[in-house]
């Protein structure tokens, strides 16, 4: 699948004008002589930055010199000339001058003022010499090996299966791409310093580079605005997570998506089977949204026009056995899918949205809530089928000409007395040309196939089964289709 049609930027300023979105894309530039819209968002954003000058939509004298002192402290060609990495580092610097003060980071997480935060570290000396343990603190010294865990540890990451293992061939074959553009190169090595002395994160990057996915397109513009921007102060102050975690969990699920789970004990297999899927078929626009959500403001604007929001409780680790990216990504989602968001944020450790959960006992997505996610995500117009409506046989035949369209299906099946979402990844055919089976993905990241719907694995696991054509009819709920 193609990277093209993406952002790269997380500056609203940016983001939200259509000039600026497509020089992000590489699809166009700016000079001195361009007039419009797209020029006075970028008189604003340097405005923003410092730069003395009137937003006026002429891209003048006074615009070309500060577009040329911008490349020059950036190590860019000194061109006067707004391309892709020049939007994409005006971008990193509105992104950073966003960064939390260490104040106002704990001010957040203690739930003070950034003044009281302050205060602490000035507090008479009489105060601070104190020995006695307070009345309030009596009482609170217990053994630390009986409490529990406030910010478990990370989850065991490794490379399940190994990315070379891939039986629906989905994993694009190193191809002779040459060498990258200079400024591509340049981007490069501001992702390979973010990420230290990751090797497995360095090796995902490495396979990408061989396989060409990153000579054009907004997949490696995204990856290197993720480098060059700090994430949300409370991921490490909440979460324990790393600053460097986020991009290289990225990068390693844009190399192999099947590293993608659910979580153990969450109603989430909706929204594993979005990231999933968007992984499959829009790396680029996920390292987008996944970048938007960790920044501070922890929110991004979806090709809809629309917000995506984390909520603020899905940054402490929990026992769902997901990696910090998943459980992320896929609390946002939840909380822009579920009934009531607008009222309610989803709960990650409670995993309900508290009126959803009074409704309908869980967590449950509906499946036009998920159509209409779906489709502030991918862009484009998105149907809802059912089998409520239709026959399952119906159903299925709109699953296989997606399928055939070489397009990834977020499916609904009757599931073990309930129902469950997956990923619908290819359809075969026999000699006749009839579908014969289909190939899906358990967004839970492993099937024992036991059970309902009667199904087989494949050899890479990781989820994945093939299930009869038959079958699928038989026990198909919904899907969502485009068109």
């Amino acid at each position: 699948m193609g990277d093209s049609g993406n952002t790269g930027l997380g500056a609203p300023e940016l983001a939200s004008n259509e000039a600026l979105r497509a020089v992000a894309a590489g699809a166009a530039t700016l000079a001195q002589g361009a007039q419009g819209d797209g020029v006075r968002a970028l008189q604003e954003a340097l405005g923003a930055m410092g730069e003395a000058m009137k937003a006026d939509g002429s891209f003048g004298p006074k615009t070309h010199a500060a577009i040329a002192a911008l490349q020059a402290a950036e190590g860019l060609p000194r061109t006067g000339i707004v391309d892709a990495a020049t939007i994409a580092a005006l971008d990193r610097r509105l992104g950073a001058r966003r960064t939390p003060s260490l104040d106002e980071a704990m001010a957040r997480a203690a739930g003070l003022s950034p003044e009281e935060v302050a205060a602490l570290g000035r507090k008479p000396s009489a105060v601070q010499a104190s020995a006695a343990a307070s009345r309030h603190d009596q009482g609170y010294f217990t053994d630390a090996k009986g409490l529990p865990r406030v910010v478990p540890g990370a989850e065991l990451d490794l490379d399940t299966p190994p990315p070379a293992v891939d039986s629906v061939g989905d994993r694009p074959a190193t191809v002779a791409a040459g060498a990258l553009a200079a400024d591509r190169s340049a981007r490069l090595d501001e992702v390979r310093r973010a990420l230290g002395g990751d090797a497995r994160a360095l090796a995902a990057l490495d396979r990408l580079l061989a396989a060409g996915r990153l000579h054009a397109g907004a997949l490696l513009p995204n990856l290197a605005t993720m480098a060059g921007v700090r994430r949300d102060g409370r991921l490490v102050l909440e979460g324990g997570i790393d600053p460097h975690l986020v991009l290289a969990q990225a990068i390693r699920h844009v190399d192999n998506p099947l590293r993608v789970k659910q979580g153990a004990r969450h109603g989430t297999c909706g929204a594993g089977t979005m990231e999933y899927v968007l992984l499959r078929a829009d790396p680029a626009e996920f390292t987008r949204l996944l970048d938007g959500i960790t920044r501070e403001t922890g929110e991004v604007t979806l090709r809809s026009g629309r917000v995506l929001r984390m909520p603020r409780n899905a940054i402490s680790r929990d026992a769902s056995g997901r990696i910090d990216i998943d459980r992320l990504f896929q609390s946002a989602l939840m909380n822009h899918a579920t009934l009531m968001s607008w009222i309610f944020d989803y709960d990650n450790p409670e995993d309900n949205d508290t009126f959803w959960a009074a409704l309908g006992g869980d967590s449950r997505v509906p499946l036009g809530n998920f159509t209409s996610l779906f489709q502030d995500i991918m862009g484009g117009s998105y149907t809802s089928v059912s089998a409520l409506l239709r026959s399952g046989a119906s159903v299925a035949d709109d699953v296989a000409g997606a399928l055939g369209r070489g397009e990834k299906v977020p499916i609904l099946l009757k599931w073990e007395g309930g129902y469950h979402w997956v990923a619908g990844e290819k359809i075969e055919r026999g000699a006749d040309g009839t579908p014969a089976s289909v190939i899906l993905r358990n967004p839970a990241g492993s099937d024992s196939c036991q059970g309902i719907p009667p199904r087989a694995p494949l050899p890479e696991g990781c989820g994945r089964f093939r299930m009869k054509y038959a079958d699928l009819a038989a026990h198909i709920h919904g899907a969502s289709i485009r068109g």
